[in-house]
C-alpha cells in the first residue's frame, strides 16, 4: 500500500505544500497548493455512530498535515437570530488566539464553520450587514482566515438564508480585499444538494468569484448517487458511495457539470470523506478507492484541490471498545495530498514547563522557574524566551502569562499560561435547588450536585447530606448539604424537596413521547413553555429548546437553563441579571451575573 501511494503522489494535484511556513505581516493565511481540510470540535465527547467517542483536542494538538482547520461551529443562540461563536470554556480567549496564531505561523489557515446539524439559523432580508459585522468582529478577535458554510437540513433554505448569507460574505470579502487580504470562503454541502436545481446552488451562484473552494460531503447519504450513462459499455449504472468507482465518477460529474450535477471547477473541488466509521452514518470509503478515483481525475487533467474530512477530533478519538483511532486518516491521506510526509513539529522550537498553576495570596511567583525552550537546530533557547504579562502576588485573581521564543529560522512558538492567585475562598455547592417530584418517582439527593473549591478542586465526594426524602408520602422534605475544604472552611446549603401526587395530564401537559414543533406550548411543573424548534423528549426547563413563558415572574436559577443577556433568575433569595450568554455559571460566583 505504501508503494502504491508513492506512485500516486506525483500526479494527484498540481502543486505540493511546504509545511510549516511562517506567516508574514499578519496577513490572512491562504495555504498554497493542495489542502487537507479538517473540522475541529468546539466541544468534547461527541458520540459516534458506532458507539465511539470524539474527545476534546486543543488546537495546538492538531496535526500539521491539516492545513485548513474549520472551527465548528458558528450558529444562532435563540432568541438572538444573528449567528455568533461561543468558545468552549475549556480554553481561554488568550489561549485560543495564541493557538490560531501558531497555526497561522506554520502557513496553515483556521476558518470559522457556520452551521452544523443543529444550527437552526434563519436570517431575514435586512440582516446582511449585521451578520457581516459579526463575522468581522469574530475574525478580528480571534484571527480567523475565513468562513466555511456548513448548513444542513432545514437551515439551508430557512428564511432568506440563501440570499442573506452570500450577501453578508461578499461584504466581508470586499472589506478584507480593500486591506489587501483574502478572506477565504468555502462550503461543505451534502452532495445531493448539488444536483441541477439543488438547494445549495443559490449560495454557489451568488458567491461565484468569491468562494475559494467547495468540499462536498460524500457521506451520511446512503442510497444517494448518480446515474452514469457511459458506464458498463454504454448500458449505464446507478452508482452510490458504496461503489468502488464512486470517487472518480462523482468527482467527474461535479467537475464537468454532468450526470445531473451542477459544476464546481476541478481546481476548486475538495473531496469530503469521513475520518472513520464513527464519524458518519454512511460513506466511509477504502482509502485505496479514493486514491484511484482522484488519480484518474488527475490523469484526465482535472486534478482536485484536496481532501476534506469530518473530523479532526474523530481521527484522534476512540471506538466502542475504547481503542484509539490513532490518527489513521492522517496516516492514510497526508502524504497523498501533500506529496510527501509532514512533520507537525519540524522547524519549530519547543517550550516546556509552563503548565497552569496557582499560588496563595502573598507568596512569591517566579515566572521562569522550571521553564525551558529548545530547538533541534539551535539547541537551548531558554534565555531567548520573551514573557509578557504580570502576576500580582498580592491581589487575588486569575492572570495570563504569554511565553514566546523564536529560532534562527524565524520560526516562533507561543504558549499561554494561567496563574491563579488564591485566597482561601469557601467551597461552592451547585445543583441544590428546590425540586418537586411525584409520588414514587426515584429521587437521588446527589443527582446533579457537585462541590468545588478554588484551592482543592473537586470536593463532590466530600459533600455530606443530612435529612431524607420519603418519595412514597406527599409532603415537603428539607435536605442540608455541607462540605468542608482543606482550610477548614465549610459551606452549607439547604433545599426543599416537595413530593406531590401525580397530576392528571391536561391537554397541554408536556409529554416525553410527543413531538413538538416551533411555537408549540406546554405546561411543565406549573410553568408554560414555548418550543423554539422541533423537539421530542427534551425536558422543559432543562433544555435550550424550551423557553419559559413567565409573564414577568422571575424563576429560580437552574444550572440546566441557558440565559441570555438581560435574563433574570432567583438565587438564594436574590434576583440576578445575566450580562451575556451563560449556562451553569452560579450567580454570585461569576462575573456574568449582576445582583439587582
Amino acid at each position: 500500500m505504501k508503494t502504491f501511494k508513492k506512485l500516486l503522489l506525483a500526479g494527484l494535484i498540481s502543486a505540493g505544500v511546504s509545511l510549516p511556513a511562517a506567516a508574514a505581516d499578519k496577513a490572512m493565511v491562504n495555504p498554497q497548493g493542495n489542502v487537507l481540510v479538517g473540522y475541529w470540535h468546539n466541544w468534547a465527547d461527541g458520540a459516534g455512530y458506532k458507539g465511539g467517542n470524539a474527545p476534546w483536542v486543543d488546537l495546538d494538538e492538531v496535526h500539521a498535515a491539516w492545513n485548513v482547520v474549520n472551527v465548528s461551529f458558528m450558529k444562532a443562540y435563540p432568541p438572538q437570530k444573528i449567528p455568533t461563536f461561543v468558545l468552549d470554556p475549556r480554553v481561554t480567549d488568550a489561549e485560543f488566539i495564541a493557538q490560531i496564531s501558531q497555526i497561522n505561523s506554520q502557513g496553515r489557515a483556521v476558518l470559522l464553520a457556520l452551521g452544523g446539524a443543529d444550527a437552526h439559523i434563519e436570517l431575514q432580508t435586512g440582516d446582511e450587514q449585521a451578520f457581516a459585522d459579526e463575522i468581522i468582529r469574530l475574525t478580528e478577535k480571534y484571527g480567523f482566515d475565513g468562513l466555511d458554510i456548513d448548513l444542513e437540513q432545514a437551515a439551508i433554505t430557512a428564511g432568506d438564508n440563501q440570499s442573506v448569507i452570500p450577501a453578508a460574505l461578499i461584504i466581508v470579502k470586499d472589506h478584507y480585499r480593500a486591506q489587501g487580504k483574502n478572506f477565504m470562503i468555502t462550503a461543505a454541502p451534502e452532495f445531493p444538494y448539488l444536483t441541477v436545481g439543488g438547494a445549495y446552488l443559490p449560495y454557489l451562484d451568488a458567491l461565484e468569484g468569491y468562494y475559494d473552494f467547495i468540499n462536498p460531503q460524500f457521506y451520511n447519504q446512503g442510497g444517494d448517487g448518480l446515474w452514469v450513462a457511459d458506464y458498463n459499455n454504454g448500458q449505464g449504472i446507478w452508482m452510490t458511495g458504496e461503489h468502488d468507482e464512486f470517487p472518480y465518477y462523482m468527482s467527474r460529474a461535479l467537475a464537468n457539470g454532468i450526470d445531473g450535477y451542477s459544476q464546481i471547477p476541478h481546481d476548486r473541488l475538495v473531496y469530503g470523506t469521513p475520518a472513520n466509521i464513527d464519524a458518519a452514518a454512511s460513506g466511509f470509503e477504502n482509502p485505496q478507492d479514493i486514491y484511484q478515483g482522484l488519480t484518474r481525475m488527475a490523469q484526465d487533467g482535472q486534478a482536485l484541490h484536496g481532501i476534506m474530512s469530518w473530523s479532526i477530533n474523530w481521527d484522534m478519538g476512540t471506538n466502542v471498545s475504547g481503542a484509539e483511532y490513532n490518527q489513521q486518516f492522517i496516516k492514510d491521506y497526508a502524504e497523498f495530498v501533500h506529496n510527501g510526509p509532514v512533520d507537525p513539529n519540524e522547524g519549530f522550537p519547543e517550550i516546556a514547563g509552563i503548565e497552569d498553576t496557582s499560588i496563595q495570596l502573598g507568596s512569591e511567583f517566579d515566572e521562569m522557574a522550571g521553564v525551558t525552550a529548545s530547538d533541534e537546530e539551535d539547541g537551548d533557547l531558554t534565555e531567548s524566551i520573551i514573557v509578557t504579562g504580570v502576576v500580582d502576588e498580592n491581589s487575588a485573581g486569575s492572570y495570563e502569562i504569554t511565553y514566546s521564543v523564536t529560532d534562527s529560522d524565524k520560526n516562533t512558538t507561543t504558549e499561554v499560561r494561567n496563574v491563579d492567585v488564591l485566597v482561601n475562598q469557601p467551597p461552592v455547592i451547585i445543583g441544590v435547588e428546590d425540586e418537586t417530584i411525584f409520588v414514587n418517582e426515584v429521587f437521588d439527593p446527589m443527582a446533579g450536585v457537585s462541590a468545588s473549591d478554588s484551592e482543592d478542586g473537586d470536593l463532590t465526594d466530600a459533600v455530606i447530606v443530612s435529612g431524607s426524602v420519603d418519595n412514597a408520602v406527599v409532603g415537603d422534605y428539607s435536605l442540608t448539604y455541607s462540605v468542608t475544604d482543606s482550610g477548614d472552611v465549610t459551606t452549607v446549603e439547604e433545599r426543599i424537596i416537595t413530593v406531590k401526587e401525580q397530576e392528571d395530564p391536561g391537554e397541554n401537559t408536556w409529554d416525553a413521547a410527543t413531538v413538538y414543533n416551533t411555537d408549540d406550548k406546554v405546561i411543565y411543573d406549573a410553568v408554560e413553555y414555548t418550543a423554539l424548534w422541533w423537539t421530542q423528549g427534551d425536558v422543559p426547563g432543562k433544555s435550550d429548546v424550551w423557553k419559559a413563558d413567565t409573564n414577568g415572574a422571575v424563576l429560580e436559577w437552574s444550572a440546566d437553563t441557558t440565559y441570555n443577556g438581560g435574563d433574570k433568575a432567583l438565587y438564594q433569595g436574590l434576583t440576578w441579571t445575566a450580562s451575556w450568554w451563560t449556562k451553569g455559571d452560579v450567580p454570585g460566583s461569576s462575573d456574568v451575573w449582576k445582583q439587582d
